[in-house]
């Protein structure tokens, strides 16, 4: 009997020191919990702090870039990708410095990133370059939609922009798309980019004929049209003697919008009045002598 209580004592005492021990154990790991929050806490508290204020920061950075480039006339397309380039990049230095501030090596980070974009940009090194010029074209603006250009041999209307190429539309409507690269280490010509515009006529005349009255009846015809701009001081003259031609040249100028019409209407005006006034246009001939012997 004294045995049997002897160790239910032991026991009872036993699972009291079991007791006693986890009561330890925790009350340990929860001071441990306070000093781990005591020593964190401000750093969490200060990076959560920066973390908000940063991202307010490219938020409100974003904002001013795209009122400020608004008001420069640029094109949408450029706003919405140069506005998110500036809120995420600002929010990626503000995660790295959060980080930074929790005890995280952010330097690893760094370096990881690093040999990841170098990476990606040596496999879509042609690509980057598209990139980066289509950048360069929505920026500097050298021509935008609709205009009328000529490049790397193609000539149209700019369909659409695009980071990568951009869309010419041909005059058979075709679409011909145009590495951006392409365009910016070609020499591009842009027939819009001006309001105004030059247009260049030759016309070729018999030896037989009056250049003098050739000429009235240009300027006859350019008044006429009521859409050239230098009347008063139009350049119009004999430029060369060809070998079947006496060729008069004539430099108008006009809005840039009303080319077309200008064109054909002058050349159509000019072949009726030429034939009226009995103005010989030659067309290219040979004479061939024979001898006999």
């Amino acid at each position: 009997m004294l045995v049997a209580e002897e160790k239910i004592v032991e026991s009872t005492a036993a699972g009291v020191d079991k007791v006693a021990e986890h009561v330890e154990d925790s009350i340990t790991f929860i001071g441990h919990l306070q000093d781990l929050a005591m020593e964190y806490l401000p750093s969490i508290l200060l990076a959560i702090v920066v973390f908000v204020i940063g991202r307010y920061l490219a938020m409100f950075i974003r904002k001013i870039v795209l009122q400020v480039m608004n008001r420069a006339n640029y094109d949408a397309t450029v706003r919405s990708f140069t506005g998110q380039i500036i809120y995420y990049g600002i929010l990626s230095i503000v995660i790295l410095s959060a980080l930074s501030m929790l005890g995280f090596p952010t330097n690893n980070f760094l370096a990881a990133f690093g040999a990841f974009g170098i990476a990606i940009g040596l496999a879509l090194q042609n690509n980057m370059s598209n990139f980066a010029s289509g950048l360069l074209i929505l920026i500097f603006k050298p021509f935008k939609e609709g205009d009328l250009i000529s490049v790397n041999g193609v000539e149209g209307s700019v369909k659409e922009i695009h980071f990568f190429n951009t869309a010419i539309a041909t005059k058979e409507n075709r679409i011909v798309f145009i590495p951006n690269s392409a365009i910016t280490s070609n020499n591009l010509m842009n027939s819009n980019y001006e309001s105004t515009r030059y247009v260049t006529f030759i016309f070729g005349i018999g030896y037989g004929s009056d250049h003098h009255r050739a000429i009235e009846v240009l300027k006859e015809i350019f008044q006429q049209t009521g859409k050239v701009l230098n009347m008063d001081t139009l350049e119009i003259g004999i430029k060369e003697f060809g070998d079947n031609s006496v060729n008069i040249v004539a430099y108008p100028l006009i809005n840039a919008e009303d080319y077309r019409d200008v064109y054909y209407g002058v050349m159509s005006d000019v072949k009726d009045r030429f034939d009226a006034e009995g103005i010989d246009i030659p067309y290219p001939q040979r004479v061939v002598h024979m001898v006999k012997y």
